[in-house]
């Protein structure tokens, strides 16, 4: 028996809204009518997707197999879904046979040849160009990068259809015989990348949005190459002293301040402050921020040989305009003196620098300081290293 307050509660309430809806102005019973008629169509619309299965609800006559990603209906059809906008009901399934009709027989007339190929790799790549060029305004260099990227992994024959099997069958021929290191890998799946998300987006949606490149990314084994020891810096300054003056002060510039090549060769003259002890340089990673590189008084010394024996009147302090001619000319001597270390090159220097320091018994701070790090982390990284070899070297002397 149902509970006579609670009933006569409901009369009440219903008599309420009838009495409010009947007496309020025209504007206030529009929006009341309207609001209703949306809840009881959504009630309908989750009444209809609760009690049925839309998946399947597809013409006989078309080719492809429907399927739901998410809330989304796509056709997947020769290895590519394509995705057809609509939602999973009812209605969304009428709209998605209807588009799969004209997609099709769209797709069927450029298998057939009566129209042009426009999904195929080389045709969506000219299109993926063009929009890079004309709407992000990219750079030449960039642009050959993609190319490079492109070539790299689906070799000379673009004119194969941009599809997940042909995707997955590019790659892992790439990453099978590819005899480049993992950072380089990385850099050529990183452009390729950008190319597929392009290609996957919503204006374009060439094939399934998914990330194509993530199992194929490499971990690149970090290779820390020895510092040049203080016998092989004299060595250096001995050779270049008899053959080439800049290339001997800025080997030693380098020693002497631990300065990266590309910021030493940039140097101006007018950044360099002999009374604070200091060279104002751009950072290395956080462009328009500016850093000090500190000076000693031997390091002071060595500048003013150096602008003494300049010959144009440039502000830069050494006369090269890249590092092209100075590394050529290092690599050479390392080969000619045999203390060559392949991928050590200026840098070894920056870490003969450190090591000097950490044998001088500086605190981590005073080292982080003068090696410019920007984190005390990038510091410690350097100390593990040259203090494993340390350790060797202790353990040699104490274990005989």
């Amino acid at each position: 028996m149902v509970d006579r307050k609670k009933s006569e509660l409901v009369e009440s309430i219903v008599k309420g809204v009838y009495y409010c809806y009947n007496n309020a102005p025209s504007s206030v019973i529009y929006k009341i009518s309207r609001f209703v008629d949306k809840e009881v169509d959504e009630i309908k619309i989750r009444k209809e997707n609760k009690n049925s299965n839309h998946a399947g609800v597809q013409r006989n006559d078309l080719p492809g197999r429907f399927k739901v990603i998410g809330k989304k209906i796509y056709v997947r059809y020769k290895g590519k879904d394509i995705a057809t906008g609509c939602g999973n009901t009812p209605q969304g399934w009428k709209i998605a046979n209807k588009f799969w009709e004209g997609k099709y027989e769209e797709i069927d007339s450029i298998l057939s040849g009566e129209k042009d190929a426009s999904d195929t790799i080389a045709n969506i790549f000219q299109k993926f160009i063009e929009y890079k060029i004309q709407y992000q305004k990219t750079t030449q260099r960039t642009i050959n990068n993609y190319k490079y990227g492109i070539y790299s992994i689906f070799g000379g024959d673009l004119n194969i259809l941009l599809n997940e099997k042909n995707i997955k069958i590019a790659l892992d021929n790439f990453i099978k015989n590819t005899a480049i290191t993992g950072t380089s890998i990385n850099n050529i799946l990183r452009y390729v990348q950008v190319f597929l998300n392009w290609s996957s987006d919503d204006d374009n949606q060439y094939i399934a949005n998914k990330n194509y490149i993530k199992k194929y990314k490499q971990t690149p084994q970090k290779t820390i190459r020895p510092p040049y020891t203080e016998d092989e810096y004299k060595m250096f300054v001995n050779y270049f002293a008899k053959n080439n003056a800049e290339m001997n002060y800025f080997i030693q510039f380098l020693w002497n301040t631990g300065a990266r090549s590309g910021e030493a060769i940039n140097v101006k003259i007018s950044d360099i402050n002999f009374k604070k002890n200091y060279i104002v340089i751009p950072n290395k990673i956080f462009k328009g921020q500016q850093e000090t590189l500190l000076l000693t008084d031997e390091t002071k010394e060595i500048i003013q040989k150096i602008i003494a024996l300049k010959k144009s009147k440039t502000d830069k302090l050494f006369s090269w305009s890249s590092k092209v001619t100075p590394i050529k000319l290092l690599e050479k001597v390392e080969a000619r003196l045999e203390i060559k270390i392949s991928g050590r090159g200026f840098h070894g220097f920056r870490r003969g620098f450190a090591d000097r320091l950490f044998n001088s018994g500086f605190d981590m701070p005073e080292i982080q300081e003068a090696m410019r790090h920007r984190t005390i982390n990038t510091t410690l990284e350097y100390y593990k290293s040259f203090n494993k070899t340390n350790i060797i070297k202790k353990l040699n002397e104490k274990l005989k």
